[in-house]
């Protein structure tokens, strides 16, 4: 049995954007509890010099080494700190530093319902 391509459309999508679907597809990265996951850390030390290669040294005294800081580190914001994906031990570690704010990052997902958070259906 052929599907026409206009009929093979909504089915795609019935597929992609079901619940099911869905949930799996808005899992948040590292919803592995013991894995890493994605941190925020804001930094506001007297040494603080605005550079990745000051957030890659600060990384490195945790992680252990300069090239898994290198793997660990995501983006650089000016000014403020960086995001890094990290095991949870290393992101304590991080936040008991003096000067430094470690945030777990967290995503938002479709609820069970099929429908939008109530942040984003008043603020989209």
């Amino acid at each position: 049995m052929k599907i026409a391509p206009a009929a093979a459309l909504p089915l795609l999508l019935l597929l992609i954007f079901s619940p099911a679907a869905m949930s799996s597809a808005l899992a948040p990265s590292g919803a592995d509890e013991h894995g890493p996951s994605v941190y925020v850390v804001f930094v506001s030390r007297a040494d603080y010099f605005d550079s990745p290669d000051y957030d890659l040294g600060l990384l490195a005294s945790v992680v252990g080494s300069a090239a898994e800081a290198k793997g660990a580190l995501i983006y650089h914001y000016s000014g403020v700190g960086f995001a890094a994906r990290l095991a949870p031990e290393h992101a304590a570690r991080l936040s008991k530093k003096d000067g430094v704010a470690v945030l777990k990052d967290e995503t938002y997902g479709i609820e069970g319902d099929g429908r939008l958070p109530r942040f984003f259906e008043e603020n989209v």
